[in-house]
């Protein structure tokens, strides 16, 4: 992502709203995005250079993105359908230790499960910064 595409989302950024699930009976009006997380679709040619096709982008508000920052939450996101939802990690039966996990096709949109991605250490495809870090 270039710095004009990241000038371009600072400025939509007034007119977003969080993109991921807020529970029941809620609307996105209610949650103004403040920052985004982006996350780069592409291949790897060799151990050097690393190809981004293209970026998902996920407005997020702030308490989603506090939310991510801290160690009680997962978030698990469907790349089919854009779906999300929170997962407690006290009341989880698994142990997770990432703050984002990714679905290839959920529950809610396929009858098959096409895979489950997750980062080690989140780099620069999540964007838990200040925008004011993100304009420059």
């Amino acid at each position: 992502m270039n710095t004009y595409d990241k000038l371009h989302m600072l400025i939509d950024l007034t007119t977003e709203y969080c993109g991921l699930n807020h529970g029941p009976d809620t609307r996105r009006e209610d949650y103004p995005a403040s920052n985004y997380i982006v996350i780069p679709f592409g291949y790897q040619e060799n151990a050097v250079t690393e190809v981004s096709v293209r970026d998902l982008v996920i407005p997020i508000c702030l308490e989603c993105s506090q939310a991510l920052t801290q160690d009680e939450w997962t978030l698990i996101y469907c790349f089919e359908c854009n779906n999300s939802r929170w997962l407690l990690r006290k009341y989880a039966k698994n142990d997770y230790r990432h703050h984002i996990i990714f679905l290839h096709g959920c529950p809610d949109c396929s009858n098959e499960f096409g895979g489950l991605y997750f980062c080690e250490e989140p780099k620069e495809q999540f964007v838990y910064q200040p925008m004011a870090a993100v304009a420059g």
